[in-house]
């Protein structure tokens, strides 16, 4: 029964994935073609069946080929805030499972990426492996492997240790787990793909108040409906219902954070402050008028989807208080494609979420002490562009609020405030009236110190490139240091530094800005910084060490008496 489900696997798998996949470097007659083909195909099912992409998508993601260092696929899916590394093997017999050296140079590979060791990648990766590194970076991301074969269902004693062993130094001492895996067997494969409801039909039922019909020039519903039935939508169908957004739901995020705050506390201004929801469907059904109900309409939405405000529901989908969600009121218009032009429904998605993105960020237009520091620098013949724009080039002229912003928090010489220029900047602009934002943007800060303190770090990150392109090996402890580290080991420098020397002129600071005195320092603290990762933390992941302030600290602070005492 088994070599027969594998058969049928493989006929389901071929049609979804193989005319999507990348096969140049698959040669026409080479003995192991189909197994070739069939293990990427298993690749990008892991993905397809992990995040309910689409099936060209999920191809994308497969790296399976020479020097993949052991993983088949990986994807930032950013609808969950994620990434997920996959190794596949595809199993003639439909048993067994892979060995545990095949484990081990997955996870080798993994731990690789998320370090930033790049070498044992082939260069054709390197773009899609500077995606995924970045995304490694961003707080909040977590990580799960997928182990996928045609083979039995779980893994040995000694493969479970392997991936065991790596979540349990990726996770840290962390309480909330950042780290995952999983494996899929073939019952699991053969489960998924006989009851994938990916393209199903969703039909919705709606009482939209206050609607307008528009017949030309493409059929379409405006209204209002209320958070109670959205919830229903989501209660039922769940991922489905956004199937066709360019996002799932995110989870936890401001934007959501505050969504779920207004609809809990302020549900009567919900309408005031939400954009609202756009649904393709197929066509509608119209029911005889609501009872009572001033200008409201009972509808059926046949193949529907929510293309734009996919956070909206699910955040009220994850609302217990049923009350609240009956006084929300969110506009809602219905797009209906049964007799649209081929293609129409993609536009409606892709132009509903091409508008430019407010972020927190933008908001420190409105606070006075950015327009202080731009006049300040100014009259010293510098540039500083705090509001979000066209982009220019930093120059020894020139700046913005992001680069201001980091180079304020390491001349703070605070690990803290450094870490989190390194892991979550946008968490200064979160609230501009407390800190993080008040600590390095406050009337103390002046112009001059604010450029003085970006000059000083351009020149900390000249030395930090130069040592890098210095190391015989892009791997290890020192590696680790200058590329997660290097916001801590600035902050450890800038304590080198007279703070007093940061207020001086900006012409004056830059003609006596001496780099190789820059490059002493950085080398006393990298230095002791090193020694005090080799003494005590030999064998972490230094990109999840690094990510914590504690860690951080104790490791700057260790290394700086070090320092101060010459030793």
């Amino acid at each position: 029964m088994s070599s027969l489900k594998v058969k049928q696997i493989k006929t389901k798998l071929l049609s979804l994935f193989e005319a999507h996949l990348d096969l140049s470097d698959v040669k026409g007659k080479d003995e192991d073609r189909e197994s070739m083909i069939l293990s990427r195909c298993l690749a990008a099912y892991a993905i397809y069946y992990e995040t309910g992409c689409t099936p060209e998508e999920a191809a994308g993601a497969v790296w399976d080929g020479g020097d993949d260092n052991g993983i088949d696929a990986a994807f930032v899916d950013a609808s969950d805030q994620r990434v997920i590394f996959v190794q596949a093997k595809w199993i003639h017999a439909g048993s067994g499972e892979p060995e545990a050296k095949e484990l081990r140079s997955f996870v080798d590979g993994v731990r690789d990426a998320v370090e930033q060791e790049n070498e044992n990648f082939h260069s054709r990766l390197l773009g899609r492996l500077t995606a995924v590194q970045d995304a490694l970076l961003e707080v909040g991301t977590t990580t799960k492997l997928i182990v996928i074969t045609t083979g039995k269902t779980g893994l040995a004693k000694h493969g479970t240790g392997v991936l065991d062993r790596i979540v349990e130094h990726l996770n840290g001492e962390d309480a909330d787990e950042m780290a995952f895996w999983s494996s899929l067997g073939l019952t699991e494969v053969y489960e998924g793909l006989s009851s994938d409801t990916s393209s199903a039909k969703i039909a919705l039922d709606a009482t939209l108040y206050d609607w307008s019909y528009f017949a030309t020039p493409i059929p379409a519903y405006f209204g209002i409906i209320d958070g109670l039935q959205l919830k229903g939508w989501w209660d039922t169908h769940g991922n489905r219902l956004v199937s066709k957004n360019i996002r799932h739901s995110l989870g936890s995020t401001d934007v959501n954070d505050a969504i779920s705050h207004t609809a809990k506390n302020d549900p009567e201004k919900f309408w005031y402050f939400n954009n609202g929801i756009t649904l393709i469907a197929d066509e509608a059904k119209r029911a005889p008028a609501v009872v009572g109900a001033r200008s409201a309409g009972n509808f059926t939405f046949s193949g529907s989807s929510i293309v734009n405000g996919a956070q909206t529901v699910s955040t009220l989908g994850r609302i217990e208080e049923d009350d609240r969600l009956g006084r929300i009121r969110i506009p809602i218009r219905i797009v209906l494609l049964k007799d649209a032009p081929a293609g129409f429904g993609g536009e409606v998605t892709r132009t509903n979420n091409l508008q430019n993105r407010v972020e927190a960020r933008d908001f420190v237009a409105q606070d006075l002490e950015q327009h202080r520091l731009q006049r300040e620098m100014s009259i010293e013949d510098i540039d500083y562009q705090y509001l979000r724009g066209e982009h220019a080039p930093l120059s020894d002229r020139r700046t913005d609020l992001i680069e201001v912003t980091t180079a304020l928090a390491c001349a703070s010489g605070d690990a803290t405030l450094a870490v989190l220029a390194k892991t979550a900047i946008g968490r200064y602009f979160a609230d501009l009236k407390r800190a993080p934002y008040k600590s390095i943007f406050n009337p103390t800060t002046r112009g001059a110190k604010a450029f003085n303190s970006v000059q000083y770090q351009r020149s900390i990150e000249h030395w930090i490139e130069a040592k890098k392109k210095s190391l015989d090996q892009k791997k290890g402890l020192a590696w680790g240091l200058l590329v997660h580290g290097n916001r801590v080991l600035e902050a450890g420098i800038f304590r080198l530094l007279d703070s007093g020397l940061l207020e001086r002129p900006i012409a004056d600071f830059r003609s006596d800005l001496d780099q190789a005195a820059v490059a002493k320092s950085a080398e006393r603290v990298f230095d002791a910084m090193l020694e005090v990762l080799e003494r005590d933390h030999e064998g972490r992941f230094m990109a999840v060490l690094f990510k914590s302030p504690s860690k951080s600290k104790d490791v700057m602070e260790q290394a700086l008496t070090k320092v101060s005492l010459g030793l």
